[in-house]
Protein backbone atom coordinates (compact mmCIF):
# COMPACT_ATOMS: atom_id res chain seq x y z
CA UNK A 1 0.00 0.00 0.00
CA UNK A 2 1.61 3.54 -0.93
CA UNK A 3 1.76 6.27 0.70
CA UNK A 4 -1.36 8.43 0.96
CA UNK A 5 -0.27 11.40 0.24
CA UNK A 6 0.65 9.87 -3.25
CA UNK A 7 -2.49 7.29 -3.23
CA UNK A 8 -4.83 6.53 -5.67
CA UNK A 9 -8.10 7.45 -3.54
CA UNK A 10 -10.35 4.65 -4.73
CA UNK A 11 -7.78 1.84 -4.01
CA UNK A 12 -6.56 2.93 -0.65
CA UNK A 13 -10.62 3.16 0.13
CA UNK A 14 -11.74 -0.13 -1.46
CA UNK A 15 -8.38 -1.36 0.71
CA UNK A 16 -10.05 0.27 3.91
CA UNK A 17 -13.19 -0.93 3.20
CA UNK A 18 -11.80 -4.48 2.95
CA UNK A 19 -10.27 -4.12 6.36
CA UNK A 20 -7.07 -3.15 5.57
CA UNK A 21 -5.73 -1.99 8.75
CA UNK A 22 -2.20 -0.70 7.23
CA UNK A 23 -4.42 1.52 5.14
CA UNK A 24 -6.60 2.70 7.61
CA UNK A 25 -3.61 3.45 9.97
CA UNK A 26 -2.02 5.51 7.01
CA UNK A 27 -5.39 7.30 6.64
CA UNK A 28 -5.43 7.65 10.44
CA UNK A 29 -2.13 9.84 10.25
CA UNK A 30 -2.63 11.30 7.73
CA UNK A 31 -5.61 13.28 8.98
CA UNK A 32 -4.99 13.11 12.97
CA UNK A 33 -2.88 16.66 13.71
CA UNK A 34 -5.20 18.38 11.21
CA UNK A 35 -8.64 16.93 12.77
CA UNK A 36 -7.11 17.63 16.40
CA UNK A 37 -5.98 20.62 15.67
CA UNK A 38 -9.47 21.58 15.04
CA UNK A 39 -11.12 20.04 17.84
CA UNK A 40 -8.58 21.81 20.08
CA UNK A 41 -9.47 24.75 19.21
CA UNK A 42 -12.89 24.88 19.75
CA UNK A 43 -12.65 22.04 22.95
CA UNK A 44 -9.62 24.31 24.68
CA UNK A 45 -8.88 20.97 26.11
CA UNK A 46 -6.03 18.32 24.64
CA UNK A 47 -7.74 15.26 26.78
CA UNK A 48 -11.28 16.34 25.36
CA UNK A 49 -10.13 16.95 21.79
CA UNK A 50 -7.81 13.57 21.83
CA UNK A 51 -11.01 11.45 22.91
CA UNK A 52 -13.20 13.23 20.47
CA UNK A 53 -10.85 12.94 17.40
CA UNK A 54 -10.51 8.99 18.97
CA UNK A 55 -14.43 8.89 19.02
CA UNK A 56 -14.48 9.79 15.34
CA UNK A 57 -12.03 7.18 13.57
CA UNK A 58 -13.90 4.48 15.65
CA UNK A 59 -16.99 5.41 14.10
CA UNK A 60 -14.72 5.67 10.69
CA UNK A 61 -13.68 2.18 11.19
CA UNK A 62 -17.26 0.61 11.87
CA UNK A 63 -18.41 1.96 8.78
CA UNK A 64 -15.59 1.07 6.36
CA UNK A 65 -17.93 -1.10 4.50
CA UNK A 66 -19.63 1.67 3.01
CA UNK A 67 -16.89 3.66 2.80
CA UNK A 68 -16.26 3.34 -0.96
CA UNK A 69 -20.21 4.67 -1.62
CA UNK A 70 -19.13 8.57 -0.52
CA UNK A 71 -19.09 11.13 -2.99
CA UNK A 72 -16.44 13.16 -1.40
CA UNK A 73 -14.65 11.12 1.50
CA UNK A 74 -12.73 14.68 2.80
CA UNK A 75 -16.07 16.04 2.93
CA UNK A 76 -18.15 13.57 4.82
CA UNK A 77 -15.28 12.77 6.72
CA UNK A 78 -14.35 16.46 7.86
CA UNK A 79 -18.55 16.10 8.96
CA UNK A 80 -18.22 13.45 11.33
CA UNK A 81 -15.45 15.53 12.71
CA UNK A 82 -17.73 18.38 13.11
CA UNK A 83 -20.71 16.84 14.70
CA UNK A 84 -18.35 15.03 17.19
CA UNK A 85 -16.85 18.07 18.40
CA UNK A 86 -20.43 19.80 18.40
CA UNK A 87 -21.25 16.57 19.98
CA UNK A 88 -18.83 16.96 23.02
CA UNK A 89 -19.48 20.43 23.66
CA UNK A 90 -23.52 19.21 24.21
CA UNK A 91 -22.89 16.82 26.23
CA UNK A 92 -21.83 19.32 28.66
CA UNK A 93 -18.07 17.15 28.24
CA UNK A 94 -16.59 21.01 28.42
CA UNK A 95 -18.20 24.03 30.15
CA UNK A 96 -19.03 26.51 27.63
CA UNK A 97 -20.69 29.24 29.34
CA UNK A 98 -19.79 32.27 27.27
CA UNK A 99 -21.63 34.89 28.75
CA UNK A 100 -23.59 35.53 32.32
CA UNK A 101 -26.87 35.71 31.49
CA UNK A 102 -30.25 35.08 33.33
CA UNK A 103 -31.12 31.65 33.91
CA UNK A 104 -34.40 32.26 33.10
CA UNK A 105 -33.67 33.48 29.45
CA UNK A 106 -30.89 30.35 29.16
CA UNK A 107 -33.56 27.92 29.28
CA UNK A 108 -36.34 29.94 26.61
CA UNK A 109 -36.61 28.30 23.30
CA UNK A 110 -35.99 30.61 20.53
CA UNK A 111 -37.90 31.32 17.29
CA UNK A 112 -36.95 29.27 13.92
CA UNK A 113 -36.18 33.37 12.98
CA UNK A 114 -34.26 34.20 16.29
CA UNK A 115 -31.94 31.35 15.32
CA UNK A 116 -31.35 32.09 11.64
CA UNK A 117 -30.64 35.91 12.60
CA UNK A 118 -27.96 35.03 14.91
CA UNK A 119 -26.76 32.00 12.20
CA UNK A 120 -26.42 35.37 10.00
CA UNK A 121 -25.27 37.18 12.29
CA UNK A 122 -22.49 34.85 13.54
CA UNK A 123 -21.59 34.59 9.86
CA UNK A 124 -20.75 38.53 9.28
CA UNK A 125 -18.81 38.37 12.83
CA UNK A 126 -16.62 35.28 11.07
CA UNK A 127 -15.96 37.51 8.67
CA UNK A 128 -15.21 40.56 10.75
CA UNK A 129 -12.42 38.16 13.03
CA UNK A 130 -11.14 36.66 9.46
CA UNK A 131 -10.62 40.38 7.87
CA UNK A 132 -8.29 41.17 11.25
CA UNK A 133 -6.14 37.99 10.75
CA UNK A 134 -2.33 38.47 9.79
CA UNK A 135 -2.24 37.65 6.13
CA UNK A 136 -0.44 34.31 6.85
CA UNK A 137 -3.36 33.32 8.90
CA UNK A 138 -5.66 34.50 6.22
CA UNK A 139 -4.65 33.19 3.39
CA UNK A 140 -3.56 29.62 5.51
CA UNK A 141 -7.38 29.32 6.47
CA UNK A 142 -8.45 30.67 3.18
CA UNK A 143 -7.23 27.77 1.40
CA UNK A 144 -8.24 25.63 3.68
CA UNK A 145 -11.68 26.66 4.01
CA UNK A 146 -12.47 27.92 0.87
CA UNK A 147 -10.61 26.50 -1.19
CA UNK A 148 -10.75 22.75 0.50
CA UNK A 149 -7.00 22.18 0.51
CA UNK A 150 -5.06 19.65 2.93
CA UNK A 151 -2.21 20.90 5.17
CA UNK A 152 0.07 19.33 2.88
CA UNK A 153 -0.90 21.59 -0.19
CA UNK A 154 -1.26 24.71 1.61
CA UNK A 155 2.40 24.29 3.02
CA UNK A 156 3.67 23.55 -0.73
CA UNK A 157 1.80 26.76 -1.82
CA UNK A 158 2.95 28.90 0.92
CA UNK A 159 6.53 27.26 1.42
CA UNK A 160 5.72 26.60 4.88
CA UNK A 161 6.00 23.15 6.48
CA UNK A 162 3.37 21.42 7.57
CA UNK A 163 2.98 22.10 11.16
CA UNK A 164 3.33 25.89 10.19
CA UNK A 165 -0.01 25.41 7.97
CA UNK A 166 -1.85 23.68 11.02
CA UNK A 167 -0.64 26.37 13.56
CA UNK A 168 -1.67 29.50 11.57
CA UNK A 169 -4.84 27.89 11.04
CA UNK A 170 -5.40 27.26 14.80
CA UNK A 171 -4.91 30.22 15.56
CA UNK A 172 -6.97 31.88 13.36
CA UNK A 173 -9.58 29.72 14.54
CA UNK A 174 -8.83 30.35 18.40
CA UNK A 175 -9.30 34.01 17.27
CA UNK A 176 -13.11 33.45 15.74
CA UNK A 177 -13.56 31.90 18.80
CA UNK A 178 -12.65 34.73 21.11
CA UNK A 179 -13.99 37.41 18.82
CA UNK A 180 -17.73 35.76 19.13
CA UNK A 181 -16.69 35.40 23.19
CA UNK A 182 -16.31 38.70 23.24
CA UNK A 183 -19.11 39.51 21.05
CA UNK A 184 -21.46 37.73 24.10
CA UNK A 185 -22.68 34.76 21.65
CA UNK A 186 -24.16 31.67 23.73
CA UNK A 187 -23.36 27.85 22.72
CA UNK A 188 -26.13 27.60 20.47
CA UNK A 189 -24.60 30.08 18.06
CA UNK A 190 -20.60 28.95 18.88
CA UNK A 191 -22.29 25.61 17.43
CA UNK A 192 -23.54 27.46 14.04
CA UNK A 193 -20.02 28.69 13.50
CA UNK A 194 -18.33 25.68 13.91
CA UNK A 195 -20.46 24.34 11.36
CA UNK A 196 -20.24 27.54 8.97
CA UNK A 197 -15.79 26.69 9.57
CA UNK A 198 -16.90 23.49 8.25
CA UNK A 199 -18.46 23.68 5.00
CA UNK A 200 -16.85 22.49 2.14
CA UNK A 201 -13.55 21.04 3.29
Amino acid sequence: MPDISSYNEKEFLNAIAEGDDVAYAQLYRHYWNEVYSLALAFLKSPALAEDTIQEVFVKLWLKKESITEWKDFRAYFMAMVRNEIINTLRQGKRHMLIRNINPEIETTQSSPQEELLRSKEAATLIQEALSSLPVKQQTAFSLSRTNGLTHDQIAAQMQLSKKTVANLITLALNHIRDYLHRKGYLLEVLLVAISLLFLKK
